[in-house]
């Protein structure tokens, strides 16, 4: 099965050029930048497309206007200036209750606050009482009967809810009539302030002219009015306030100055700082004494420990005399031993003898040291029980002088109560004061500009003004209708689509054909038919795959996408098909192995094939299966692997990639869909060739260019892409229906059979 290179239709060698996938990569983030230019030929494009609708628009918004325009009564509008200053007249020297801000990086906040005071409901309410226009309502207003529709039955009920909302309110007729006219005379109100000054125009509308005039200077007094009568209301309501909190703190005074005067004497507290100060003085000399006496004690317990392992260390065992004449004693003993030793053996009388003395002598040494190990020991005792005592003296002092500080801070907290309620007390009645002055004089800081004046002419309706928004209206919306039609359909449909969005070649486009006859298979369609549409498409890819490198066209091949169902497989087989008939050995390898359709295709059984080699011990050539294509090999999944890249990623796919070459002159590999799983990112840097697939109106431009962007950035770049399922008659390819009335009938399939 070597490739042999003196056949007839063997691959085209042609001069040294940029292979197609280099124009890709280069241009992927150019065609990016393409795509969200503003580009004028596809604007008049749809504006041609679309020019009905959005003629049809136009017109529609203009017939409008111009009918709403003649229809529309007048309107009068009424203006009236007023000033409104930040500061009002400042009789007293005193602080008023409700005063105006001061702070000019607050302007903003004042100025909006008083024009929403201007657009309240309550000013409405207050003007249109003014004006005469509220009735007062009848003593049986409440218990007049409301006339509500009942619904008859639970879908009329739902309707009802969907139109008019949800059921309002029964009240009487009287205060429906009320709060209607406060509402229509709301929203007759504009409040337009003048930039860069103090001053405000009110402007009311209305179909009287005269009303309308009347209304607004009614408006602007009653602001005023309101503005002073919420001053004075403050003011007394501050007075009232001042001389409740005053009388209590007045209270809390005298409390908290009895209850610092008990604590005195009970506690017997009149000058704590002389007794904190010899408290302290005693805590630090008796933490002074305990760390003198915890020194004492770590020496008596080191000479102790001593004196138990090694008392010839100490200095009372090297001055003490007996133990001095018991060593110089046995010393000569046991020299006189050693001397007679040369004589006499140890069993001798007169040697067994001098070691009774050597023993006694020992003994009266050990005892001598044991008598120095209890003087050290009493020692350690002693200097630990004085260590003790003067711990227990300190903590007493400590806790004494802890009594001291709680006793104090007691003691503070009182006399600070006392001060604060004072201080407090002397503020509220000093306030209470001022605003009892400040409260008689009405000062304020809004006063009226202009009057004004009844209306001569209608504000409204202009008919040029709205004629021009009408059409200017009616053209945007047609322009959005438009716009909206064209994009609402986000998938890639052709050729020059691809190009502009994903900067990719394309190698061919494939028709969308359906089956040539029940139980035949499409895939197989470059064997079974030839002469068909479907097989011309891909022939017309293998022949661009031919040109796409200077050496012809690429021994490995991956063929992949960005989702499912877009035709990857398909393409895979047709052109492993289109290749096996140049002459020479193709093998076309299942690399899906997560959801694999190569051997549903060709009717191969898969219990063995790639997963098998990848896994196991198994040979190449144990697990290419032959089928009924002449030159076509199949290698198929084999079980699916838990771990499908852990397979993929491993040296023995690369040593069967390599061993592969070695007996089909081209290998082509169906690989798994690059979004959402890594497969076809580590088959693509394995194989260097990949080819993508793109199935025309349905993958999305945002999947197809997120799948190419991560083949880039893994160091892939595909050769060019397959635009798979596109409408064969559109006429905007040049596919014209005559085009294809050469295909001859379906050749009939063949059994398979294994290698």
């Amino acid at each position: 099965m070597s490739p042999s290179n003196g056949q007839p239709g063997g691959a085209i060698t042609v001069a040294t050029r940029h292979a197609l996938s280099a124009h890709a990569a280069a241009n992927l983030l150019a065609a990016e930048r393409l795509n969200d230019a503003f580009n004028l030929r596809d604007l008049l494009r749809i504006f041609l497309k679309r020019k009905w609708t959005i003629f049809i628009i136009f017109t529609v918004f203009a017939v409008f206007s111009v009918v709403r325009t003649y229809m529309a009564q007048p309107v009068y509008r009424a203006s009236s200036t007023i000033q409104i200053e930040r500061f009002a007249p400042q009789v007293l020297n005193y602080k008023d209750v409700t005063p105006v801000e001061s702070d000019y990086s607050d302007s903003g906040d004042f100025y909006t606050t008083n024009y929403e005071l201007l657009r309240s409901r309550t000013l409405s309410e207050r003007a249109v009482e003014d004006l005469g226009m509220r009735k007062a309502p009848s003593p049986d207003a409440g218990h007049e009967p409301v006339s509500k529709p009942v619904p008859s039955s639970m879908i009329e009920d739902i309707i009802m809810r969907m139109r008019r909302g949800p059921p309002a309110v029964d009240v009487d007729a009287a205060t429906k009539d009320d709060h209607a006219l406060v509402g229509a005379f709301q929203s007759s109100i504009t409040v337009e302030p003048v930039r860069r000054s103090r001053l405000v125009r009110l402007h009311f509308d209305s179909t009287d002219p005269f009303f309308a005039a009347k209304a607004v200077n009614t408006l602007a007094q009653s602001f005023i009015n309101i503005n002073l009568e919420r001053r004075f209301e403050a003011s007394a309501y501050a007075k009232t306030f001042l001389e409740e909190k005053l009388g209590q703190t007045k209270a809390k005074l005298e409390d908290s100055e009895a209850d610092l005067v008990k604590f005195s004497r009970e506690g017997e507290v009149f000058n704590l700082d002389d007794k904190q100060n010899i408290s302290n003085t005693a805590v630090q000399e008796y933490s002074a004494a305990v760390s003198k006496a915890e020194q004492e004690r770590i020496k008596a317990e080191a000479l102790y420990r001593q004196a138990v392992e090694n008392p010839d260390s100490i200095p009372i065992a090297r001055d003490n005399r007996n133990i001095y004449d018991i060593k110089e004693r046995k010393g000569k003993l046991e020299a006189e031993y050693q001397d007679n030793l040369r004589i006499y053996k140890p069993g001798f009388p007169k040697m067994q003898a001098l070691k009774s003395q050597i023993d006694e002598v020992d003994r009266q040494l050990q005892a001598e040291y044991e008598r120095v190990r209890q003087a050290t020991l009493s020692a350690f005792h002693s200097a630990r029980t004085q260590e003790q005592m003067l711990r227990d003296r300190l903590s007493a002092g400590k806790q004494q002088m802890l009594d001291l500080q709680g006793r104090s801070v007691r003691y503070g907290i009182l006399k600070r109560e006392v001060d604060t309620n004072r201080e407090l007390y002397n503020g509220l009645l000093q306030r209470l004061k001022e605003v009892g002055v400040a409260g008689g004089v009405g000062t304020n800081n809004i006063s009226v500009v202009d009057k004004a004046q009844v209306p001569l002419y209608p504000y409204k309706p202009d008919l040029g003004r709205s004629v021009t928004m009408g059409l200017v209206i009616g053209l945007i919306i047609g322009l959005l209708v438009a716009w909206l039609l064209e994009h609402l359909d986000d998938s890639i449909r052709f050729a020059d689509e691809v190009e502009k969005e994903t900067g990719a070649a394309v190698l061919g486009v494939v028709p969308k054909l359906k089956a040539l006859e029940p139980g035949n298979r499409l895939a197989l369609s470059p064997h079974l038919d030839p002469a068909s549409a479907f097989s011309e498409a891909y022939r017309s890819v293998r022949t661009a795959l031919q040109f796409s490198t200077a050496t012809g066209a690429p021994r490995r091949l991956v063929v992949t996408s960005s989702s499912k169902h877009e035709g990857k497989s398909t393409s895979a087989l047709a052109l492993a098909i289109n290749f096996a008939q140049m002459g020479k050995p193709v093998l076309l390898v299942d690399a899906d192995l997560r959801n694999p359709v190569l051997h549903k295709l060709m009717q191969i059984d898969n219990e063995r094939g790639l997963s098998n080699y990848l896994s196991g011990n198994v040979s190449v050539m144990e697990v290419v299966h032959r089928t009924e294509i002449p030159g076509l090999f199949v290698m198929t999944t084999g079980p699916l692997p838990p771990n499908p890249v852990e397979l993929l990623s491993s040296s023995k796919m690369q040593t069967l990639l390599e061993q592969c070459d070695e007996h089909f002159a081209h290998v082509v590999v169906d690989s798994p869909p690059v979004l959402g799983i890594a497969d076809a990112i580590v088959l693509g840097n394995q194989v260097e060739n990949a080819v993508f697939v793109i199935e025309s109106g349905r993958t999305r431009k945002g999947h197809a260019k997120a799948a190419l962007k991560r083949l880039y950035q893994a160091g892939v770049h595909p050769i060019g892409v397959i635009l798979t399922k596109i409408d064969a008659y559109h006429d905007l390819y040049g596919y014209g229906a005559s085009y294809y009335q050469y295909a001859k009938p379906a050749i009939p399939a063949k059994k398979t059979a294994e290698v």
